[in-house]
């Protein structure tokens, strides 16, 4: 591969290899019953005009800050949002909720183990990690930080 520039800006010739690893992470036994909430709309939208079949386009899509996913297991929530560009959730547990049912799957990666606390998530392309469980219990006015930690058991 060669780079060129043009008004400073670089030309590629020849090919290039992009590389890249997909994998899926789901609620081991979650609820079929589980409600999606979205929240904080945005007031613009985006249109998918994909491909030339028309009944597969789609415009007008609302945008949302975050999603909540209600009910995942009893009493147990799940929040995606973005924070600086970044994909987070939060699993919210209710009282009375079973937080041993708390399990996630990862399909697709090349493995999965723990190092300084943090889930490292191992693919063809590098290692990804999920920060450590930052705990918490609320009475409303304070937190009250509470001890947590990742158990990895094949790909879950």
């Amino acid at each position: 591969m060669h780079n060129h520039y043009q008004n400073g800006t670089p030309k590629l010739n020849g090919d290039v290899t992009l590389r890249s690893h997909a994998y899926s992470v789901d609620f081991v036994d979650a609820s079929p019953d589980l409600k999606i909430l979205p929240d904080k709309a945005i007031p613009t939208y985006n249109n998918y005009f994909i491909g030339n079949d028309s009944t597969t386009w789609a415009g007008n899509c609302r945008i949302f800050q975050g999603i909540t996913l209600s009910n995942v297991y009893p009493n147990v929530d799940v929040r995606y949002y973005t924070n600086n560009g970044t994909l987070k959730y939060d699993i919210i547990v209710k009282p009375g909720a079973d937080i041993s049912k708390i399990a996630l799957r990862y399909e697709g990666a090349d493995g999965l183990f723990i190092k300084n606390k943090e889930l490292v998530v191992k693919t063809s392309v590098g290692d990804l990690r999920e920060s450590y469980p930052y705990t918490y219990q609320t009475d409303g006015k304070e937190r009250n930080d509470i001890s947590c930690k990742y158990i990895v058991k094949d790909n879950i």
